[in-house]
């Protein structure tokens, strides 16, 4: 329902592509030569009450403070790109979030507000969550948490899953999660904003991979935190964290250049960033 393509990866052979659906939090995969869509992956949601995956909640809170909550978070990808890796495909997805918002609905909310009403057998701490320090200040969904339909939220839901993730591209199956990692090297980088915490923290928006020497690299773009992330991808399923680069701000796409179609003969990172109008590009 309401289907919303945001972004594309194609595998190798051009037969087929993958698109993310962001607000439908799921991956369609497209058979290119017969232009039918064979599978829809939904993608699940993420369990911020897991210690690795305690989160910054409120930018009412004093500071950086990570937390574990009952909350779930609504992985809602943007950038996507594909590994083939020994002829097995793996989709990696940088999982920003993102509310519906139509001149006839709005889907969004903060969890403090006297319009969402927490059930209190469910949510038994509903008065401390509410309060601006802890989930108060949060934005979440109304479109889901509703369990028995009686007007009050069972469960709560937010937007993103402020990381990247890995999937299996035949199967959806879901593979790795950078869990907060992100947020916590932004943090110690000094660069991460603490008034974006209630809205989807550093914003994980664009990804790509590319080639330095033998090695894959994954390329990660963080609209909020005005940086790219890079990892070592030499094992593809367990991504190991390198360097950041710092950008422009809100770096949208990024573009990787290898070696041997730049015009410097070295690797080139091309990143364009809306926030402020320019097109960097970095050199290895």
């Amino acid at each position: 329902q309401d289907i919303e393509p945001e972004f594309i990866a194609i595998s190798p052979d051009s037969r087929f592509a993958w698109v993310t659906l962001q607000e439908n939090n799921a991956i369609a995969k497209i058979d290119i030569r017969s232009k039918v869509i064979t599978d829809l992956f939904p993608l699940g949601f993420k369990n911020h009450y897991k210690a690795l995956n305690a989160l910054d909640a409120s930018d009412r809170d004093g500071g950086i403070k990570m937390e574990r909550f009952a909350l779930k978070g609504i992985y809602e990808p943007d950038g996507i790109t594909l590994l083939d890796h020994n002829g097995q495909y793996y989709l990696y997805s940088a999982n920003e979030g993102d509310a519906r918002e139509y001149s006839t609905y709005v889907e969004n909310v903060r969890a403090g507000a006297n319009s969402y009403k927490m059930d209190s057998v469910n949510i038994p701490a509903r008065s401390t969550l509410k309060a601006n320090d802890k989930l108060g200040r949060l934005n979440v969904t109304t479109a889901l948490g509703d369990r028995d339909g009686d007007g009050d939220f069972d469960e709560i839901y937010t937007h993103g899953a402020r990381s990247f993730s890995i999937w299996n591209a035949r199967s959806g199956e879901f593979v790795y999660d950078s869990k907060n990692e992100i947020d916590q090297i932004m943090a110690s980088l000094g660069k991460y904003q603490d008034s974006r915490s209630d809205d989807k923290g550093s914003e994980p928006e664009s990804i790509i991979i590319g080639k330095s020497g033998n090695t894959n690299i994954l390329l990660v773009g963080l609209e909020r935190s005005d940086a790219v992330m890079i990892y070592d991808l030499s094992n593809p399923l367990q991504p190991s964290y390198l360097q950041t680069l710092n950008t422009g701000i809100a770096p949208e796409g990024l573009i990787f250049v290898s070696a041997d179609k730049s015009p410097n003969g070295k690797n080139l990172i091309i990143v364009s960033c809306e926030g402020d109008g320019q097109v960097l590009i970095f050199s290895e």
